[in-house]
C-alpha cells in the first residue's frame, strides 16, 4: 500500500552557490560522508550529484505528508545511496527513520534525474 508520494526539483546552480558560499560546513551539515565522496569523484558533475540528493531529501519529507513534524528531521538523517547492483535507494538515520516508522513505511522507492541545470527526485513510501 502506498503511504506517500513526494517530488522535488532543484536548480543545480542553487546548490553549487551554497557549496561555494559555505563550503565544507554546508556539506557536512546536509550530506553523509559517502555522498560527499561520490560528489567529489564526479568532478565537474559534483553540483548535480549534490543537487539531486538534496531533491531526494525534499521529496522524502513531502512523501511523509502532514502530521509528522518534518522541520525536526535533519537533512543528514536522509541518505541517498547507489546500491552495488545499480539502483538508487534511501537509507534513513535517526529522526528520519523514526518518522518513517511512525508513518508505517516499510519500503522506500526513489528515482533521481538531472538535466542541464535542474535535478529532480521522486520518493514513494510503501507499507
Amino acid at each position: 500500500m502506498i503511504l506517500g508520494l513526494g517530488t522535488d526539483i532543484v536548480e543545480v546552480g542553487r546548490i553549487a552557490a551554497l557549496v561555494d558560499r559555505h563550503g565544507e560546513r554546508f556539506l557536512q551539515r546536509v550530506f553523509r560522508p559517502a555522498e560527499i565522496d561520490l560528489a567529489r569523484a564526479r568532478g565537474p558533475g559534483a553540483a548535480a550529484a549534490l543537487a539531486v540528493r538534496w531533491a531526494a531529501r525534499e521529496a522524502f519529507l513531502k512523501a511523509l505528508g502532514s502530521g509528522i513534524p518534518i522541520h525536526s528531521i535533519p537533512y543528514r538523517d536522509i541518505e541517498v545511496r547507489r546500491d552495488p547492483d545499480g539502483p538508487v535507494s534511501q537509507r534513513l538515520h535517526g529522526r528520519a527513520r523514526e518518522a518513517a516508522a511512525a508513518r508505517g513505511a516499510t519500503r522506500i522507492h526513489v528515482a533521481l534525474s538531472h538535466e542541464r541545470g535542474y535535478a529532480v527526485a521522486t520518493v514513494v513510501l510503501e507499507a
